[in-house]
């Protein structure tokens, strides 16, 4: 539960957080639904981290064991600072990536979007852009949500069209932010306001 510092004059922006979030979802669009990351989806997950190539996009540099996956899964919904989703198409259930709010901030009212399509079959879809507005709509609508944000690397432009389809605007480069392959990349820092498409 968030808890907030006790004061004697509480602002409006505090009293509107909710007091809890609720993890457990199916947010369903037209072509995909989030449901919230259950067990049966940690193998292929799993699988997704490791992929090199997905890494690379991730920024992870090593790959993550059974046990240390099973671990981080077993208190994520502990967690107060995110949320996350299993990305399934609509069409049969398939699951095909993960999206996640990561470190909400409740005072400031934002987070940090994340989102991976690891079925290489489901890209360039409008997968990756619904998904990202139903998560909007709920970070917004659900959370009490002032902004959402991302970070892009320069390189990944289907990230970048699927983000500025779902709303977002550049808001910034930050230059040679992140050490890619040998070399320092600027990534793009995307953001949302609630009243965007």
């Amino acid at each position: 539960m968030w808890k907030l510092k006790s004061t004697n004059q509480r602002s409006k922006r505090a009293e509107k957080l909710p007091e809890k979030i609720d993890r457990e979802h199916v947010i369903g669009g037209q072509l995909v639904r989030l449901h919230s990351l259950a067990l049966r989806h940690l193998d292929q997950s799993r699988s997704w981290f490791n992929n090199p190539e997905l890494a690379r996009l991730l920024g992870r540099i090593r790959k993550i064991s059974d046990v240390e996956h099973k671990e981080w899964f077993s208190g994520l919904h502990q967690r107060e600072d995110c949320v996350y989703f299993a990305v399934e198409v609509e069409n049969g259930g398939r699951y095909v990536g993960n999206i996640w709010l990561w470190d909400i901030d409740p005072y400031h009212r934002k987070a940090e979007l994340r989102i991976l399509i690891g079925e290489a079959d489901c890209l360039e879809k409008g997968i990756g852009t619904e998904a990202i507005q139903l998560l909007c709509k709920y970070g917004f609508g659900n959370l009490n949500l002032h902004k959402i944000y991302a970070y892009v690397h320069e390189s990944n432009l289907r990230a970048r069209r699927a983000f500025e389809k779902a709303g977002f605007e550049i808001e910034g480069i930050l230059k040679e932010d992140r050490w890619i392959e040998g070399q320092f990349i600027n990534v793009y820092l995307f953001g949302r306001l609630p009243d965007a498409r």
